[in-house]
């Protein structure tokens, strides 16, 4: 089962449909009790039931999030859990942080923010649909420990700091973009990048491979 990093806050982002570029909207957080949303400075829209100019606080898990977590009663929840590496008694705080809350109809996506210190960051692998189909079977050859490493792919399209998820040079996917200013932090020290799970093809292109990250983050 996947052991989360320690983190208290998960950065909300959105991506423009049309540049595909992520813009920082703002942060959520849950301090065991309360959670609580805050709007980033440079935020130029509002989340639904989430007006701007303030900070939001509620003991339960604001709606906008909580639809974002399968239903309890579902009955392919803890399949889906099982994906993510997560028990089937995992919280809604650790479900939005490893799945990153993505939805039909939206671009809002939801991650991690590493604090300094020691981190080990679990995430799934991006962008599998732009692989050629080789490059997508070779994930079935992938098994949970094995290795990878990252790349730099300065010449992407969307932005020039963008990591290649790679093994033996072949490539995997991608570093979720929100996280690529701590990830590309994190590798300035010596790191591990392990598979952490291969899901199957019916589970979905944005959850075939999931990762984690262990290193050293200073902020």
């Amino acid at each position: 089962m996947t052991t989360l990093l320690k983190t208290d806050q998960l950065l909300v982002s959105r991506q423009d449909p049309a540049t595909r570029r992520f813009a920082r909207v703002g942060t959520l957080t849950f301090n065991g009790v309360e959670y609580s949303f805050e709007y980033d400075s440079t935020a130029d829209r509002s989340l639904p039931g989430l007006p701007r100019g303030k900070r939001h606080r509620s003991e339960a898990l604001f709606p906008i999030f909580a639809e974002r977590i399968i239903d309890p009663h579902r009955p392919e929840r803890e399949q889906t859990l099982s994906y993510l590496g997560l028990p089937r008694d995992a919280s809604p705080f650790e479900v939005l942080a490893v799945s990153g809350g993505g939805r039909t109809g939206d671009t809002y996506e939801l991650t991690p923010l590493p604090q300094p210190g020691d981190v080990s960051l679990p995430f799934l692998v991006h962008g599998v649909r732009h692989l050629t189909a080789a490059e997508r079977r070779e994930i079935d050859q992938l098994r949970p420990g094995d290795h990878l490493a990252l790349r730099l792919e300065s010449n992407n399209p969307v932005t020039n700091r963008a990591l290649l998820v790679t093994r033996d040079g072949g490539r995997l996917g991608y570093v979720p973009t929100p996280l690529l200013d701590y990830v590309h932090q994190i590798m300035k020290q010596p790191y591990e990048l392990a598979v952490e799970r291969v899901n199957p093809a019916d589970a979905g292109l944005h959850m075939r491979l999931l990762v984690r990250l262990n290193g050293h983050y200073i902020a």
